[in-house]
């Protein structure tokens, strides 16, 4: 897979000036639900606050109201670099109820984008309607396994696919549902130790090309194939330094989700190349254009 550097008209990206800005007062600010926009009000010293989101890993005292709404202009940053239509169409897999691509599409947009996810966890779902029921955008939620995604959505579709924190979780179900759990129908979290203690056990004993690998590849690939010629996959994940040492937390394979799934995609023949961004950095995030 070629790795080409991209030049950006801002140069850098995510500073903590600009961030700050986007989430206090900017187009990030505007597009948060009422909820998070009366929680981050309440909030003194949101420009250091805003420093330790950016960091990785990420650091013990940080602050949610903060980290989603940084995560969201992360998103808005990189539609800007990457110079996605205005009216951009969004796939996003594995979406969960987290709303950081969604609201960086509405703002990136001005509520002209047309955003459609796949998900199967149902409690989630209704967390997400939640959280975007204020938005102006089109927006669809498929109910179904994103293995399937091409059951439902026509090849070439999208500007942007984003796999935001989604690693993981298609790892997860991928190795539970053959363990008996249904991942439609759980409370995620509280249920989410034990899903990555199976990850863990797998992983240990050398049988994730056998359940995880597969299972992450066909819904990357699938979501190649969804993405027009030109258009991006955007990946990100992130750890959190209180689970340093923690005997049943996998920190090794998590630590290095992101470069394991750039291996996974580079031993592949998909027309992919990677996009570095100044300030981006790849050990947390990989960029991949569709090759025209």
């Amino acid at each position: 897979m070629q790795i080409q550097t991209l030049d950006t008209r801002r140069g850098e990206v995510w500073t903590v000036a600009r961030v700050t800005s986007l989430i206090t007062d900017g187009v990030i600010a505007q597009c948060l639900d009422p909820v998070a926009r009366e929680e981050l009000s309440r909030i003194d010293g949101i420009a250091e606050k805003v420093a330790g989101a950016l960091k990785h890993p990420k650091p013990l005292d940080i602050v949610m109201p903060v980290f989603n709404a940084v995560l969201g202009a992360q998103y808005y940053e990189l539609f800007e670099a990457l110079e996605l239509p205005c009216a951009a169409r969004v796939y996003e897999p594995c979406v969960g109820a987290s709303n950081p691509v969604i609201v960086a599409a509405e703002s990136y947009s001005g509520g002209a984008a047309a955003y459609l996810a796949i998900n199967l966890n149902r409690k989630l779902r209704a967390q997400l309607n939640v959280k975007t029921a204020h938005l102006k955008m089109s927006m669809r939620i498929i109910e179904d396994n994103a293995e399937r995604a091409l059951e439902h959505l026509a090849p070439g579709s999208f500007d942007a696919a984003c796999f935001h924190h989604a690693v993981n979780d298609i790892l997860q179900t991928a190795v539970s549902e053959p363990r008996g759990l249904d991942t439609t129908e759980i409370d995620w979290f509280p249920t989410e130790r034990k899903m990555i203690e199976w990850l863990a056990e797998d992983a240990k004993a050398g049988r994730l090309d056998a359940r995880g690998k597969p299972e992450l590849m066909r819904i990357v690939g699938n979501a190649v194939r969804l993405v027009k010629p030109g258009g991006d996959l955007i990946f990100d994940h992130f750890n959190w330094c209180k689970f340093i040492g923690v005997d049943w937390f996998p920190w090794d394979l998590f630590y290095n989700l992101i470069p394991m799934t750039r291996q996974w995609i580079a031993e592949s023949d998909w027309p992919v190349t990677e996009l570095r961004v100044a300030g981006v950095d790849p050990k947390w995030w990989m960029i991949l254009r569709v090759n025209s």
